[in-house]
């Protein structure tokens, strides 16, 4: 029993607070959430005292606020830096519903309800409903922990017979790791993952021990990202472009209109 409160090990810390074991373990490697101490054979254990920075971090985390912005909020902070924070953030959410109001723009712009018929409204059999990235590993426990502790990776599922992991983060809600059974490495994966802000993320994962391939740069195709690698080599470009989608639109000589609703000029065509 410590002087400022009960030990609790990791397990049993992370229900009170209302955080998994992952996430736990990747606030230790981040410094957000430092155990209190381990014991001889290295288990991380916290102490009650440190209950209330863990519920902030479960709360702040649950309304998608930045490590970097709660780290400053359990530093500490004035009120008026604090009021500053929430209301940057609250911009920033505004800033996806604004992107998100942009789609639905380009959806009701081909929405003709004077040609509308009784078929229109039936779900199209053929169209493609979701993608589910599928990435052969070579130890699944190792994948699904380098995903979960370093990239900040939720566990989705996992068959019985331990084959395939599911794993989501943000918009990606399955990701799939494949138990490789081949005599060689698995092929080698490599995917474009767009992402809010590159730079800050390109730190915290840094800092988790991510192994970082191409630091963060601004390329000359208009895009800030860098390139990290997994435990088997697959690697993974995250960035996003450096203008907004009007700047964007000038770089490539159309209007902002255009591109909101023709995802060709992705394709160059």
């Amino acid at each position: 029993m410590s002087d400022n409160g009960e030990q609790l090990q990791i397990g049993a810390f992370g229900e009170l607070v209302g955080l998994s074991v992952p996430q736990l373990r990747r606030y230790d490697r981040l410094g957000l959430l430092v155990p209190e101490g381990r014991t001889e054979s290295g288990y991380r254990h916290y102490n009650t005292g440190q209950s209330g920075a863990g519920r902030a971090i479960s709360l702040l985390r649950s309304m998608d606020m930045p490590l970097a912005d709660i780290r400053r909020l359990l530093e500490g902070t004035s009120d008026a830096e604090r009021h500053e924070l929430f209301r940057v953030h609250r911009a920033r959410l505004e800033a996806r519903l604004d992107e998100t109001r942009q789609l639905l723009h380009a959806v009701d712009s081909h929405t003709k309800d004077d040609t509308m018929t009784a078929t229109d409204t039936r779900t199209d059999l053929s169209a493609w409903l979701h993608v589910m990235p599928r990435i052969p590993v070579t130890d699944l426990d190792r994948s699904e922990r380098y995903y979960e502790e370093v990239l900040g990776f939720r566990a989705a599922w996992r068959t019985s017979d331990g084959a395939i992991a599911a794993v989501a983060s943000g918009g990606i809600e399955m990701f799939l790791l494949i138990a490789w059974h081949g005599d060689e490495r698995p092929p080698i994966q490599s995917a474009y993952v767009y992402v809010e802000d590159p730079d800050s993320l390109w730190a915290e994962y840094e800092q988790a021990g991510a192994v970082i391939v191409e630091p963060v740069d601004s390329r000359p195709n208009g895009m800030r990202d860098f390139t990290l690698i997994d435990p088997d080599g697959h690697r993974f470009t995250l960035g996003r472009g450096e203008e907004r989608l009007r700047e964007v639109a000038d770089y490539y000589g159309m209007t902002a209109e255009e591109i909101a609703v023709d995802p060709d000029w992705l394709r160059g065509g």
